[in-house]
Formats: structure tokens, sequence, C-alpha cells
């Protein structure tokens, strides 16, 4: 056993909100494997929401954590760590409380919420938090107990993630970071709500928890705490590691206390009593023969000095006790925007000194002495000479020795590194073979329409893709073809259609043209002043002039004939019917609002203002679109707008490629979510009769939702366009129309 722990929960019943504190109690084999969770919790608000957040974060954890497969991997898996499979759990458990916290419509209130979730595994400790729980190690410095609040000595180890092309998920960033660290020997680590400090001095906490197990110590803490006249809730749990301490000391230490441990002394006398009562007869005690070597040599040792009473030392007398033990480290897991109200300082606890690093301390400063020529020049003379004394049939004996130790020893080695070799390969194949399962896995829930569950299945397989070695030419071209194989499958998921072939319908060198629309079964392509309508795969065209045009840009066709362009705070018209072109003048107080795009709808003009979160309706008059009013009543984040869409209802769209709607003045639910791959410069939106079309000229992607619910139904990446500039679709012959520079393009939509 690495450590004992115990918890600490008083009042818990007798305030609003939830307290609770949770230590898991998993099967030997997964307490060997993975080691024990625990959470501490504070949760404000009603008692009902607080009980099923704590029930859910137990069973999220559960089976994030104990459920993962790479838990078995890890023997297999060089480089496959605890903590980085902790990291993993926290990170799945941060989206999948997001989720339920939204689907049992529960709002969490972080300056009510106190949460620590950790695993302690071996010595070793990891956990993360959130709220105002501490965090203390109480180790022994010299001849006395020393406290290290944790949140005082906080430090930053800054990681940094590798982009990924796959499946990106928003989490709530309840957990920001991991700490995590090496508790010292005969050490202890506790955490605590706020309030059990408060109550409970450092001197006394250090008094009751290293002169006490742990279990009798948590009682002991809360027969004192019992006595105060109050309902807060105390939480806590105490971790002692016990690694290197052996069982006779450990009873020398508690029968040291006198009367305050007579009962302790009592129960480990009755237990090594029973102990030698059932062993069998004649069976070799192996530990009474380690006890009784150990007493030797500690017999032949002077008497060490006796431990003074254990005091507390504050941190400003600690900054003249000597250098501090070094500290563990603290990985943020990047999932935290930076304006969160929800980020919480990154901290890290300290660990004694390792003693496999004092040896090759040792080893290292004994180095000049063994590359002294002296010593070699002496060893070589009394090696001579000491051959030289043996007679010719020793010699050769020697000689004989020597030959067969030093063949030993490179059968040995060889054997030790064949070995080494076979298992490195059998832990690559069985590797491969888990990817390979991932992607069979993926394929199954796709056929059965289980997008979410493809989706976490594509992340675990990228995550074990990141392990597999690719140094060699076999193990890339392995790596390869893995990785073009779940590439393959996210095109699946994300319902990407690769274009590498588009067809030319129309050549428009020389023509200057910025922008198409599509209208009455033709194309009109505009630039500087001049529209031109052409139709498809034809040569022949139409022009018309709009007299006083500078740039007609941003085309709208409002499926009554009239086909509008701005034209620096004018707007253009170009009317089907007579072919007439005219132009209206918009007021021009409008440049210091960000004004993004702009749509006509019944007569009115409609234009985002990004700096003001506000869709501003203009009305005609006899001086043109003049009067203008706040058409947008609710609030609404309108910062990264781009393009805007009207046909009753009014659709924004984002540079992210997300889509919001609006109607009544007031936004409404709408299932549109950003396409992932995620954008980052979508610039145009058409809403069809049936589908909703989202356009990013930078990526040459068109992504196809549909107008119902905004569900994403196709993605089309155009990888043999080289310098699009807009588009333009023909939904009722499902045709979409490209302009690559100064030609158009067109492909088959298959919704």
């Amino acid at each position: 056993m690495y450590n004992k722990i115990s918890s600490i929960i008083l009042n818990s019943g007798k305030a609003n909100g939830l307290s609770d504190v949770f230590i898991a109690q998993p099967d030997s084999l997964k307490e060997n494997l993975a080691g024990k969770i625990f959470i501490i919790a504070e949760i404000g608000g009603k008692k009902a929401e607080g009980r099923k957040i704590f029930d859910f974060l137990i069973s999220c954890l559960n089976d994030t954590y104990y459920n993962d497969e790479k838990i078995l991997l890890r023997d297999k898996i060089e480089g496959l760590k605890i903590e980085n499979i902790f990291e993993a759990a926290i990170s799945k458990t941060n989206k999948n409380l997001e989720e339920f916290l939204v689907e049992e419509k529960i709002k969490l209130n972080p300056s009510t919420t106190n949460l620590t979730i950790g695993v302690i595994y071996e010595n070793k400790l990891y956990f993360s938090g959130f709220g105002k729980n501490r965090a203390l190690l109480i180790y022994r410095h010299g001849e006395q107990y020393e406290i290290i609040n944790v949140e005082a000595n906080a430090a930053d180890v800054n990681t940094v993630r590798e982009p990924s092309d796959h499946a990106v998920f928003k989490t709530p960033s309840l957990f920001s970071s991991v700490i995590s660290g090496e508790i010292p020997t005969g050490s202890y680590f506790v955490f605590a709500s706020e309030a059990l400090l408060e109550y409970v001095s450092s001197k006394d906490l250090i008094n009751i928890i290293t002169k006490l197990p742990p279990i009798v110590a948590s009682e002991q803490i809360k027969n004192i705490l019992a006595k105060i006249n109050s309902f807060i809730p105390f939480l806590g749990i105490i971790i002692k590691n016990t690694v290197g301490i052996d069982n006779q000391e450990v009873r020398e230490e508690v029968e040291e206390n006198l009367t305050a441990h007579s009962s302790i002394s009592s129960l480990n006398y009755t237990e090594q009593k029973t102990e030698r009562m059932l062993a069998p007869a004649g069976l070799i005690s192996f530990s009474k023969i380690y006890k009784g070597a150990r007493q030797i040599i500690k017999n032949l040792r002077p008497a060490p000095k006796s431990l003074p009473k254990k005091v507390y030392r504050s941190e400003e007398d600690d900054k003249t006790s000597g250098p501090a033990i070094d500290m563990g480290k603290v990985k943020s897991l990047n999932i935290a925007r930076s304006d969160s109200f929800l980020i919480k300082e990154k901290i890290f606890f300290k660990k004694k000194p390792s003693a496999i690093g004092q040896w090759f301390k040792g080893v290292i400063l004994g180095i000049p002495t063994l590359l002294s020529p002296r010593l070699w020049s002496g060893f070589n003379l009394n090696l001579r000479g000491w051959l030289g004394g043996l007679n010719s049939k020793n010699r050769l004996l020697f000689i004989a020795l020597a030959a067969v130790v030093l063949i030993f020893l490179a059968s040995l080695g060889i054997s030790t590194w064949t070995k080494k070799i076979q298992a490195a390969k059998n832990n690559y194949n069985n590797l491969v073979a888990t990817i390979s399962e991932k992607q069979s896995s993926i394929d199954s829930l796709l056929l059965y329409g289980n997008e979410e569950g493809a989706k976490t299945a594509l992340i675990d397989a990228r995550a074990l893709l990141s392990y597999l070695p690719k140094e060699k030419k076999d193990q890339a071209a392995t790596y390869t073809d893995l990785e073009n194989k779940l590439n393959v499958l996210a095109d699946k998921i994300q319902k990407v259609v690769r274009i590498d072939t588009t067809e030319k319908v129309n050549d428009l060198s020389g023509l200057q043209i910025t922008n198409i629309v599509w209208a009455d079964g033709k194309i009109f392509a505009a630039g500087g002043k001049m529209i031109y309508g052409i139709i498809p795969q034809s040569s022949s065209s139409t022009r018309f002039e709009v007299i006083g045009a500078e740039n007609l840009s941003n085309p709208q066709f409002d499926r009554k004939s009239i086909i509008y362009y701005w034209d620096n705070n004018r707007l253009a018209q170009l009317n089907l019917k007579n072919n007439k072109t005219s132009e209206t003048p918009v007021t021009s107080a409008l440049n210091a609002d960000g004004l993004t795009s702009y749509k006509v709808f019944a007569s009115s003009l409609y234009i985002i203002a990004k700096n003001k979160n506000q869709i501003y309706r203009f009305s005609l008059g006899k001086d043109g679109y003049a009067t203008k009013t706040d058409w947008l009543k609710g609030a609404a984040d309108l910062s990264q707008a781009s393009d805007l869409y009207i046909d009753g209802s009014i659709y924004v769209l984002n540079s992210d490629g997300k889509v919001a709607k609006f109607y009544l003045n007031k936004p409404v639910d709408y299932g549109a979510s950003a396409p992932s791959p995620i954008m980052s410069a979508a610039n145009k939106i058409i809403v069809g009769a049936k589908y909703v079309y989202v356009f990013e000229a930078a990526s040459k992607r068109l992504v196809v939702l549909a107008i119902k619910d905004g569900h994403l139904m196709n993605q089309y990446q155009l990888n043999s366009l080289t310098q699009p500039k807009d588009f333009a679709v023909d939904e009722n012959n499902k045709l979409a129309y490209f302009l690559d520079g100064e030609a158009v393009y067109r492909i088959t939509l298959n919704q």
C-alpha cells in the first residue's frame, strides 16, 4: 500500500446546496493500474441540483478514467503515463459537464462552487480544482514538520498543443489545469474546504495529522469542529504517503505517543499477534529475517537524536530555514478562453529530492577521479605484476576465465537487446492493431448513424496514432497509411466531399469582374460600373452600365427581378424587367459603426453594425435610405458577423461559419453550429428554398445546411480552384457557380 487516505465530512446536510466528499473504492486490479479517484465538492443553490452534478461527476470520472482503454495499454506503450490519461479524463469531463448542465437546465454559480478532483496513484498525486478549496502539504524538514500552502507557491509550466484538423469541441473550462507531483516519503497532503482551515489552526492541524493515522486524525478533527456552534459544512481529505516506511518504524512512532495512542498501539499488537498465530508452522518468515538484519545494522550505528516536538513554521520563518524542497509541475489544458471568468490560478506543490538524482550527482562528481591517468597507470602496473607472479597454468586458466566471462556478458547483452527489440515490436504491433480496431468501430458507428460516438472514436484513434513511432521507413509508411485512413473517416464524419475537378463554363478575361449572382436563369457578373448578363457555356453576353457608379460589389437578387449592388454609400439597382439601372443614396454617417453587410427586403434596407451589435433598418424616402431605426430588440453578439440574408427571417453568418437566426426582432434557437474543421473567414451566405449555403473563399469550402434546423448536409472542398472570389447558386438545377480569377466554374450539388 503506497498511501493511506481518509475523508472529513461534517454538517453537510445543515447548509444550503450540496457539500460532499467522494473517494473511489475500485477493485484491486483497477487500483494497481490507475490508483484512486477523489472529489471534494461544495455546490451552492438547490440541494437536488447539487446532488445531480456531484453524482454526474462521479459517474463521468469513473467512465472517462477507469474505463479508458489506455489504462490497460500503459505497460505496452512507452511514455504513456497516468498523468496523460487523467488529463484526457478531465478534458472529457469538462465537455460532458457542459452538455449535462445544458440538458438538465442547471445554472452553475461560480461564486458558490468549490470543486477539487484528483487521483492518487502510488506516491504520485494529480489533481485539478476550481474555487476556494485549499491544498496543503505537510512534510518533515530536518527535525520538525512544516506546512506548505500550495496556492502561495504557484508557478506555471506552459504547454502548447499542436493544431489538429479533427473535430473540435468547446468545453466549459471548469478545470483548466492539472497539478502533478510526488508526495515526499512520510508526508501528508491535505485537501480542505476554506471553512475548515478557518476553525482549525495550522499548528493543531499538524499535531493531529502527524501524530495519528489518517482515519483517527479525521475523527479527531471532526470532534473539535463538532463543538463549534455553527452549521457551516466542513470538508476535507487526508492522504499519507507510506512509501519507504516499514511496519516496524510505523509501530515505534505510534507507540511513542503513549496514552494518546494506546488504543492504536494495542490494535497494532493484536494484528501482529493474530498474524503469528495464523502463520503455517515451519514457514520461513522473510519479514522477520529482514527486520532482524535491520536491527543489527541499527545497533551498529550511533543512537540518533530524539525528534523534538513537531512545530508549525510560518512562511516568514521558512525564508531562513534553508533551501526549499523541489516542486512538482502544473500543466495547462489549454481549454479556457483568456477572458473566461472560470479560469483558476494555476498552482503546484513541492516534492522531496529524488534519491536516484542524489546518486547520479555522486557519480558525476566521481568521473574526474575515474578519468585520472594516475589511477589507471597504477592499476595497470598492479595487474601486470599480479599476472607476472602466476605460473603458466594459472595464467592460462585466468585468461580462459576472462574469455568465458566476456562471452557470457556479450551473450547476456545480446539477449537483453533482442528481448527489448521484440518487446518494442510487440508493442508497436499491438498499437497498430488497436488503431485499426478504432477505424473499424468508426465505420460501424457511422453505419448506425451514431455521429457523436464516431467523433469520440476518431479523437481516441488520433491520440493513439500520436504515440506511433515513425523513425524507420516501414514505420513511416504504416503511420502515413493509418493517418490517411483516419483522414478519410474524418471526411465521412464531417461530410466533406473533395472536388478535384471543376467544370469551366465561362471565360471573363479582361472584364475585371469581382462578383457574380444567379438571377432569371443567367449569371450576372459585375466589376467597376459595368454589369454583364451571361448564359452559362455561351460566349454571348448582355452589357449594362450604371452611370456614376464607382465599384459595384456585394450583389443581391431579391427574387422580384431586381439586382442590388453596394456602391460607396449608394445602392445601385438593375431592373431585369426593363433592363434599366439606377442608384439610391444611403446616409453616410455609418462608417464608425463597423458596417459589414446589407440586404434589401420589402423595400427596406437592412445593415449589420458590428460595433453596435445591432441590425439597422432604413426606410426608403424621397432622399433615399436616410431614416434609421434599430431592428434588433433582443441582446445578441454580432461582433464576428460577416454577412446576412433575409427571407422573412434574418440569417447572420459569423466568420467561424456559424449561422444565427433572428425572427420578429429577436434571436431564435437554431441548430446550425460552426462546421468542422472550424472556419476563420467565412464571407458569404445564400439562403434558398431548402438549403443554406455558406462559403469561405480562403479555404475554398462551400458548406450546405438544411434550412429547417441548420444541420449539416455536405461540405464541398474545391481543391481545383486557385483564386476564388465569389459564388452563386442555381438551387433548382442543383448547381453552384464560382468566380475563380477571371473565369466561372461550376459543380453539381448532391443533397
